[in-house]
């Protein structure tokens, strides 16, 4: 027995983040045609497509209820009973009472997940059927309690505090021992490993409670690439748009205010990368996805946007004045221009200098006969425009302060 106790706005996000978290939909429209051809119509109009798409957008956005029609083809094609839909994920009724990955992340009683961890067949290191692991279907039902107590017992680790490991993940894994005989029950284990979206599903529920203490031990700010490929020496950054998750980010935009301060602050990586005078240099950088946050915050009016943005604006020009500085100390080094031509200070800036969008990433590296200097860093710019004359104002600066830094050769003479 359950009540229907939320409103339309919550459960229609809740469908909204299903529909997301499926891969063969790869946008809501898919989702509408599959809707139709299960609902009979196996093959409908663009008429048709366009109707049902603005239905499931005015259910989505809290405007209109789910009717008791949609709910046989929702579960259906989302995979979860109408219970969970109408619950917005919080009453999850399991389809058999045989325990399985489904069933137990389905539940609240932690004397079950300890039973079913510590089973002697160890059913929780494998896919099932559907090629899902229990985390797969904790993050689905949103079932946080579950995936904290996970953690919160060592079972499974997003960071096992070694560098050498911050490859594709945090290093993560389980202490969950395997059976001791042959059998494939690596799943469980091979997903931690391979797949750093595990972590980030959980950050976005993480986001959605304020556990301050759950996103710093998921590092929810940084992506492993960070530690291995941010070298201005090498040339080498990361790559931040092959670890994008749009949900991750939305659900960081619709958190409380302590939670996006937290992802709009500044914080250093300390690489093992060793620099010329022996000691390891920390690289400072923003939430990778700061762009996209802003535009979220801006989109959504949250409350935080004016400090956001504010915050946003004085990293920038943090990084401007570091590139100045480089300049000027370069322009003026003395052991430079005994060797070269005084005006060949500004072909080598030049030269060093590079921006990637991918991640909005400014990388700098300028050579000289005894020593060198650089940055890697990445910036905030947004696109979208608020409706206040004092946030629009403050997004002009922001995109303002972008442009300049990314035009920074244009102007060097100037500096």
């Amino acid at each position: 027995m359950f009540k229907i106790e939320k409103n339309n706005t919550v459960v229609g996000k809740y469908i909204a983040d299903l529909i997301e978290m499926k891969p063969q939909y790869k946008s809501r429209r898919a989702f509408c045609v599959d809707y139709l051809r299960e609902s009979g119509n196996n093959n409908p109009s663009n008429e048709e497509i366009n109707n049902m798409s603005n239905r499931l957008s005015q259910i989505i956005k809290g405007a209109k209820a789910i009717q008791t029609y949609d709910l046989p083809v929702f579960t259906k094609l989302l995979g979860v009973s109408c219970e969970q839909i109408l619950s917005a994920g919080e009453y999850s009724a399991p389809i058999s009472n045989r325990e399985t990955n489904y069933s137990i992340a389905c539940s609240k009683d932690k004397a079950r997940w300890k039973k079913y961890v510590e089973r002697e067949d160890k059913l929780i290191l494998n896919c099932d059927e559907y090629c899902k692991t229990v985390i797969d279907y904790a993050i689905e039902f949103g079932n946080y309690d579950f995936l904290k107590f996970l953690m919160d017992n060592g079972y499974i680790v997003f960071d096992s505090g070694n560098e050498k490991d911050y490859i594709r993940t945090f290093g993560a894994k389980t202490t969950i021992k395997h059976r001791d005989f042959r059998n494939l029950d690596w799943g469980f284990e091979a997903e931690l490993k391979e797949k750093d979206e595990l972590r980030m599903n959980l950050i976005s529920l993480a986001a959605d409670k304020g556990d301050m203490k759950m996103l710093n031990e998921l590092r929810a700010r940084e992506v492993p690439e960070m530690y291995w490929r941010a070298n201005y020496l090498s040339g080498e950054h990361p790559d931040f748009d092959a670890s994008y998750n749009d949900r991750m980010v939305k659900h960081i935009a619709s958190s409380k205010k302590e939670v996006v301060d937290y992802f709009t602050d500044s914080f250093d990586i300390h690489t093992s990368d060793m620099f010329r005078n022996g000691s390891k240099q920390p690289i400072k950088f923003i939430f990778p996805y700061i762009s996209e946050l802003l535009d979220y915050l801006i989109s959504g009016k949250h409350k935080f946007t004016e400090t956001a943005l504010k915050k946003a604006i004085k990293y920038n020009e943090s990084v401007y004045q570091r590139l100045c500085e480089i300049a000027r100390s370069i322009k003026n080094d003395e052991s430079y221009s005994s060797v070269f031509p005084k005006e060949l200070w500004l072909i080598s800036y030049k030269d060093g200098f590079s921006f990637f969008e991918n991640g909005n990433i400014v990388m700098l590296r300028v050579i000289l006969p005894t020593r060198y200097d650089g940055l890697v860093t990445n910036i905030a710019h947004v696109t979208k425009v608020p409706d206040s004359q004092d946030l629009k104002l403050l997004a002009e600066e922001l995109n303002k302060s972008y442009e300049k830094i990314i035009t920074i050769t244009e102007h060097l003479e100037e500096i």
